[in-house]
């Protein structure tokens, strides 16, 4: 069976627009609601080079204080709970 080649690559188009959109997209968790100051700061100052308009923001108590922002497959881990694993990771190294 013979495919279209404006349908391929119509397809081809599509799913590399959405891969991309995909790897750009920023998704912010924290342990409560972050205020419009707060989020400004994020995408200001700390981390400019993001893509901020179309950014994801949830909430996870489980990170007891911080944030954690996930930008395709990266992640930059800020909050308390990553902070302790790793100091918990530190010590059993030590030993």
């Amino acid at each position: 069976m013979k495919i279209n080649p404006k349908l391929k690559q119509d397809l081809k188009s599509f799913l590399m627009e959405n891969i991309q959109k995909e790897q750009n997209r920023v998704l912010v968790s924290s342990a409560d609601i972050l205020g419009s100051d707060e989020k400004k700061a994020l995408s200001g100052k700390k981390f400019p080079d993001l893509n901020w308009e179309d950014a994801e923001y949830r909430i996870d108590k489980s990170i007891i204080a911080g944030v954690i922002i996930k930008v395709g497959s990266k992640t930059i881990d800020l909050s308390l709970t990553g902070s302790l694993s790793k100091l918990s990771n530190t010590l059993y190294e030590i030993d």
